[in-house]
């Protein structure tokens, strides 16, 4: 009974739960193919009472039947499985993504919050899909599976929601999220422009649009605040994290409010929300401005999204300035931190999560506007990373080559202090993944070419550090666990610990021409972490040469 059920199942043909045409977003880099996962149609009579069961009760319900390998029997009452969820507080799911995800991207409310909302019953229905979505993360953490069953629900939960709902903003935030670290880029971009463009209809980015969509709770108001800049950190981290420029929200004039401090957001106390403008102006004021871990997060994004923009747009004529202006850029976010923004760590061992992401954001952008310039020579071998970056051109040393070596060096340092904060678990948004490893791709550089006895040994270590936190990463994440190995072949080829290195790339569906290409051709540079890429640049006009590399 339980095969020819899926085998009736495998027979149907997949109903596309995705029905909205791909946003209008502007790319420099090579544009995505359109194209989104399918999945049965909640309508489907086969799947209905069993996609349904599990998005609610847990894939736990569903326990093989060793004997026969057919599936446990599921509930058949259709009323009770597509009624909501009773005690959102009690689910196990929903519980797992706050303790496990939440704090990496706070911009739903908070779970004490949102549990007092979903009683009311008219607010059932509207965090319907929200819930889906976020049962769906909680079980990625919870059983290190991803459950097709409830991505399927979620998916169909997105279709029934009113198209404007500015839930369906969170919604497809979320999902695009999960579906990029789980390998899916196409998909994620496609729900992330949706998201875009929904927040953009609805101007969620305006003063006003909190109130509005607010119901007169402070809390409400500051969640809507949050999920504007957290649709705009997340698009910036996918520009980087792809070497790309994405367009949809670089030219809005935000004149929302800045979220709060994360205690304050838990505990129902918001605060006044400050504006970009007072950030902006931060260094002007006689006391010391007290701005939110969530507002320095959104500073070191606009850097280095500004980075971006500036480094793309050069030309030769004014290459030197534009580089002198992203790094007096980058150095200001940094010297003016006061000093209780410095200590990422607690003490009592509590990591601010997002101060940990803007002090990364920053270190890797440094990283990828010096290391073209820096003695840290690119390697062909590294375009088998997906968190790699172009090649500078072949171009005489310059002669202030120490300098930007030192840059890059300093930033790694950096970044390694942050990665061996003494904490039990390496626990942090999966976005960093790509942003550890640029600076382990300049480190790996390194030890090839730079470094010799103790701070050789110290940097092996470092490597070390970096591969096992990515390692925790990638328990949960599928894009995670790739950029682990690639990193691991790399810098066995990079350090001369292979002795075949071709089999070892074919083992990993890799090109094996491009090892010994000089340069590696631009077309493979496709999936790339380096933050931005240099362009074409006359390095004469930056510097005068004093030697050949």
């Amino acid at each position: 009974m339980g095969s020819d059920r899926a085998a009736a199942v495998a027979a149907r043909p997949p109903s596309s739960v995705i029905m909205e045409p791909h946003a209008e977003v502007v790319w420099i880099a090579q544009p995505w193919q359109s194209g989104a996962d399918s999945a049965l149609s909640p309508a489907d009579p086969l799947l209905t009472n069993q996609v349904v069961d599990i998005a609610y009760h847990g894939i736990q319900d569903l326990q093989p039947d060793i004997s026969t390998g057919s599936e446990a029997s599921l509930s058949s009452s259709t009323a009770v499985n597509q009624s909501p969820i009773d005690d959102v507080e009690a689910d196990c799911l929903v519980d797992s993504y706050y303790r496990n995800f939440h704090n990496f991207h706070p911009f739903l409310l908070p779970q004490k919050h949102f549990v007092r909302l979903y009683r009311d019953p008219r607010r059932k229905s509207q965090f319907k899909p929200l819930i889906a979505f976020m049962r769906f993360i909680g079980d990625i953490y919870a059983s290190s599976n991803w459950s097709t069953e409830l991505k399927d629900y979620a998916e169909a939960c997105l279709t029934q929601a009113p198209p404007t709902d500015p839930i369906l903003v969170q919604c497809r935030l979320l999902y695009s999220i999960a579906l990029f670290w789980n390998d899916n880029k196409t998909d994620a971009i496609h729900h992330m422009d949706n998201a875009i463009r929904l927040a953009l209809d609805l101007q969620m980015y305006q003063k006003d649009f909190p109130t509005k969509h607010g119901a007169d709770d402070v809390i409400l108001m500051e969640c809507w605040r949050r999920t504007w800049w957290m649709l705009y950190i997340v698009n910036t981290y996918y520009a980087g994290t792809l070497a790309s420029i994405r367009t949809g929200l670089s030219d809005v004039e935000a004149t929302v409010g800045l979220p709060c401090e994360e205690s304050d957001y838990e505990s129902g106390r918001i605060p006044e929300p400050q504006t970009l403008q007072d950030f902006d102006n931060r260094e002007f004021s006689p006391d010391v401005p007290l701005f939110s871990s969530f507002a320095y997060l959104v500073g070191a994004v606009r850097c280095s999204a500004l980075a971006i923009t500036e480094i793309l747009s050069v030309t030769r004529p004014d290459s030197t300035r534009v580089i002198q202006k992203i790094d007096s850029i980058l150095n200001a976010w940094l010297l003016l931190l006061p000093k209780n923004r410095k200590q990422v760590m607690a003490k009592t061992g509590e990591i601010d999560e997002l101060m940990f992401q803007a002090c990364l954001v920053i270190h890797v952008s440094i990283i990828g506007l010096h290391r073209p310039f820096s003695d840290l020579k690119f390697n062909p071998v590294e375009n088998i990373s997906s968190c790699a970056r172009d090649p500078p051109l072949d171009t005489p040393t310059p002669e202030l080559v120490n300098i930007h070596t030192l840059r890059v060096l300093q930033s790694v340092e950096d970044q390694v202090q942050l990665l061996a904060l003494p904490t039990r678990k390496f626990e942090h948004s999966p976005f960093v993944t790509c942003m550890i490893s640029g600076g382990m791709l300049a480190l790996l550089s390194a030890c090839k070419f730079q470094l010799k006895g103790t701070d050789l040994t110290i940097a092996r270590n470092q490597v070390r550090v970096a591969i096992g936190c990515l390692n925790a990463l990638g328990e949960f994440w599928a894009r995670s666990a790739r950029n682990v190995r690639e990193i691991q072949t790399i810098a066995r080829h990079v350090l001369g610990l292979v002795s075949d290195f071709s089999e070892e790339q074919r083992s990993l569906g890799l090109d094996i021409s491009i090892v010994n290409a000089d340069i590696p051709p631009q077309e493979n540079y496709v999936d790339m972490c380096g933050w931005y890429n240099i362009p074409d640049l006359d390095m004469s006009s930056l510097w005068e040469a004093n030697s050949a590399q």
